[in-house]
């Protein structure tokens, strides 16, 4: 039941955040703080519903799968001291954004194969929050795969940090995506983060490349 409640918590998240920008887009007061007045999207809106729908369902498909399928090796729910959570938590998150780093810049940016498959998700050159689902199946696959394989190489973690892991994973994936700048204090961070992923969306040989952290960009420099 506890990992049921992990999964519909992480999604009604997302779900929310998603819905709160998309009311956003359409108030007046929000357009002084779009990125961009137009996401310059080459795919259609049908391609692009249709893109949404696939990758909901792999996406669900594959979550409760990895989550029912492969628990053992995922997560635990026995007490462990509060300085655990966080280390799993920090570690996790290194381990991902480094292999996302590597896997996003090598493999979907200068690997001829894949780098088809990632222009999918190029086709928005000023991303909103829809187009965090305007992917190649294969892409969100290797996501997912990534962010498992990242929570399995530490040997699991408690139920709750992948709550935590899960919840961070999906609300940065979105909010990269969101499409607003508003600098002022609390969210200036998160527009930070919009305002660098819709640079890299610019072309498919931006810099950009890490998800949650700026750390592998500054320390292999590709910021931009």
């Amino acid at each position: 039941m506890k990992v049921l409640i992990v999964i519909l918590a992480s999604y009604a998240s997302a779900g929310l955040a998603i819905a709160l920008l998309l009311y956003a887009y359409r108030s007046k007061r929000a357009q002084e703080f779009l990125i961009s007045d137009d996401p310059h999207r080459s795919a259609t809106d049908r391609e692009l519903r249709s893109r949404v729908i696939l990758n909901t369902t792999v996406s669900i498909t594959l979550i409760f799968s990895v989550m029912y399928g492969l628990g053992d090796y995922l997560y635990y729910d026995h007490a462990i001291p509060a300085w655990r959570f966080a280390l799993e938590a920090a570690t996790v998150i290194l381990l991902y954004d480094f292999g996302y780093y590597f896997m996003h810049r090598f493999l979907f940016h200068e690997w001829r194969i894949l780098r088809g498959v990632h222009s999918v998700h190029h086709a928005a050159r000023n991303p909103r929050v829809i187009d965090s689902l305007l992917l190649h199946p294969i892409e969100t696959f290797m996501g997912l795969s990534l962010f498992f394989g990242s929570v399995a190489l530490v040997g699991g973690v408690h139920l709750y940090t992948l709550a935590l892991l899960f919840i961070t994973y999906t609300a940065f994936n979105i909010l990269n995506h969101a499409g607003v700048d508003i600098p002022r204090f609390p969210v200036r961070t998160l527009g930070i983060l919009a305002a660098k992923h819709d640079r890299h969306h610019h072309s498919m040989i931006s810099g950009n490349y890490a998800s949650i952290t700026p750390l592998p960009d500054i320390i292999f420099g590709t910021v931009e």
